[in-house]
């Protein structure tokens, strides 16, 4: 019982410093897991095909601290894990754009 409630506080603490993450940065999502760990995704046009995503995928995947990269042709969208103590969104962004796609950040939200 003792391990069930101590998961079940680290989750809720969790989900608050997930929270605070997301308004911090503004570019966190929900799907942020721990601290040193964020989500962004990244709009990239250019992209048309297989070779693209892989190309895209290859070049974030390069780049210390990113952790994962999901990269949909059809969506002309890139969802990267990362740790951001590491590396910036902007820095994804200039790493895409190096390879003649035009990458994005999403609009911040909050004031």
């Amino acid at each position: 019982m003792k391990m069930l409630r101590i998961v079940l506080a680290t989750s809720l603490l969790g989900t608050a410093a997930l929270a605070v993450a997301h308004i911090a940065t503004g570019y966190a999502s929900a799907e942020d897991t721990a601290a040193g760990s964020a989500t962004v995704s990244l709009h990239v046009e250019g992209m048309t095909c297989a070779s693209c995503r892989v190309a895209v995928r290859t070049a974030l995947s390069k780049l210390d601290g990113v952790k994962d990269a999901r990269v949909d042709v059809d969506r002309k969208s890139a969802a990267i894990d990362f740790d951001p103590t590491r590396v910036t969104p902007q820095q994804m962004v200039d790493a895409v754009n190096r390879l003649g796609y035009q990458a994005s950040l999403p609009a911040k939200t909050g004031p």
